[in-house]
């Protein structure tokens, strides 16, 4: 399938952290910009998951291939004049630009997606696009956990991997069935959904470096507050476009 190109407009603005959950509402400047809108997405087809005990349809959408990565997000913050300044924090755990993004907030994330015309997943369709094709499996690859550091960054490897106490570059490990990286382990990462029905955390997903195997699975859910910064949590963006 050819990639189509768009004319986007890249909306360069502060975002104040504890802001709402619409469009920022602070912009700066404004730039028309040509860019490649699904550069590094994978497509992934319309379906169903089942959520909950209830049957949700997903439509097809792009997701980006790996987590969002270091170099990526300092790029944003220089662009778009984004107030951030935990560097030497992220650098002690993704200490390269080619390591995921880490120690940033639901609202970092939500506005660095905004930047790139993109989007956060919801809950349902970053678990639809982790599972890769399959169905009524454990975790991304299947069901077999003795396989489980072939494709997933995390801790207990009895070092076993390279990366004992730190997320790894991404895309180190093995892919799942869309061909979509590190979907288990490395970072936890944020979904547009809240966990909870007061609207006080939003929700994780994926396991991470820092978390045993049990947490790669489907069934394990994260939340955070919002607002909060972790030096496991991460994410990726997705595209309805």
């Amino acid at each position: 399938m050819m990639i189509q190109r768009f004319v986007v407009v890249l909306l360069v603005m502060v975002v104040w952290v504890g802001c709402g959950e619409d469009e920022p509402d602070k912009v700066k400047n404004v730039k028309a910009v040509e860019v490649d809108t699904h550069q590094g997405m994978v497509l992934i087809p319309g379906g169903a998951i089942t959520v909950d005990d209830e049957m949700v349809n997903v439509n097809a959408f792009y997701m980006d291939k790996y987590e969002v990565t270091v170099g990526q997000f300092k790029e944003f913050v220089k662009r778009a004049d984004y107030e951030y300044d935990l560097w030497n924090e992220v650098a002690e755990y993704s200490p390269t630009d080619s390591h995921p993004m880490i120690e940033l907030s639901w609202y970092d994330a939500k506005a660095y997606a905004w930047w790139a015309d993109k989007r956060l997943p919801t809950e349902a369709e970053w678990e639809y696009a982790a599972r890769g094709g399959l169905v009524d499996k454990r975790f991304p690859w299947g069901d077999d956990q003795s396989v489980a550091r072939d494709y997933a960054n995390y801790a207990g490897t009895g070092g076993k991997d390279q990366w004992g106490v730190q997320t790894a570059p991404v895309g180190s490990l093995e892919p799942n069935g869309y061909d979509l990286f590190d979907m288990a382990g490395n970072a936890s990462e944020w979904c547009q959904d809240w966990y909870d029905e007061g609207k006080d955390t939003k929700v994780l997903r994926g396991g991470s470096w820092y978390l045993n195997a049990s947490n790669l699975l489907f069934v394990r859910r994260r939340f955070n507050n919002p607002n909060d910064r972790s030096f496991i949590n991460g994410f990726r963006c997705v595209s309805s476009n």
